[in-house]
């Protein structure tokens, strides 16, 4: 049977979270499938002294623990974008916090690496590969069906799309570095993985500059 649903209209606030408005409307629906999130069960600290809850959701520092310490929160439970990749980051983000809690150390994260900007690469190491193009639905049918407007790619043709990828600033072994080394300064471990042995090497610069995506970065040797 038909009926319709009452939603409230929402505004996007400054930090681009959805506020209520006040202002209700009318739906009409022939079905409706119940599609919502969950909230975290909070029972089992809602009771703690030290433990702060603030609008369905636990305080946590930027180590993410909570005012209790040794008890760590992240995902729903915390202020934050509730969606699964959030989660998993979480997960492994507590991870390295309460293994260096239990260590009785602090967790640091590493510095990200700097960003190739196409100035530091060499693309003319690479052939030129055209795009894959998706079909697209013509407009009649468009109107008519429910087919998918943008088809997917085929196999060979996805594979093909995603080895057109430059790997901009990531290593993704191609011995460059390792065959222009004059001074056999860089060891190659396994495919993709080598070794820089600083006391060999004299800081030429061969194996930035002949990097194709921009991995190597120069630095000053501290003395």
């Amino acid at each position: 049977p038909s009926g319709s649903i009452t939603v409230e209209k929402m505004e996007l606030d400054e930090n681009g979270f959805p506020q209520p408005t006040g202002e209700f409307e009318e739906l009409g629906a022939d079905s409706l499938v119940m599609a919502l999130g969950q909230e975290a069960d909070l029972s089992l600290i809602e009771n703690s002294k030290h433990i702060e809850i603030d609008d369905g959701v636990v305080k946590v520092n930027n180590q993410m623990m909570t005012g209790l310490e040794g008890v760590f929160a992240g995902g729903d439970m915390v202020p934050s974008e509730r969606t699964v990749t959030v989660a998993i980051g979480h997960g492994k983000k507590a991870a390295r916090y309460i293994d260096s809690y239990l260590r009785g150390s602090t967790y640091t994260p590493p510095e990200k690496h700097q960003l190739a900007t196409l100035n530091r690469m060499n693309t003319w190491y690479y052939a030129d590969a055209p795009r894959q193009v998706r079909e697209k639905l013509e407009g009649p049918r468009r109107a008519s069906t429910f087919d998918e407007v943008v088809s997917g790619l085929d196999e060979a043709s996805a594979v093909f799309e995603a080895r057109r990828c430059m790997s901009c600033g990531n290593c993704f072994g191609c011995d460059n570095c390792f065959g222009v080394c004059p001074d056999n300064a860089i060891t190659k471990i396994k495919p993709g993985e080598y070794e820089f042995k600083y006391d060999y090497c004299k800081g030429c610069g061969l194996c930035a500059e002949e990097c194709p995506c921009g991995a190597i970065s120069m630095v000053p040797e501290e003395v």
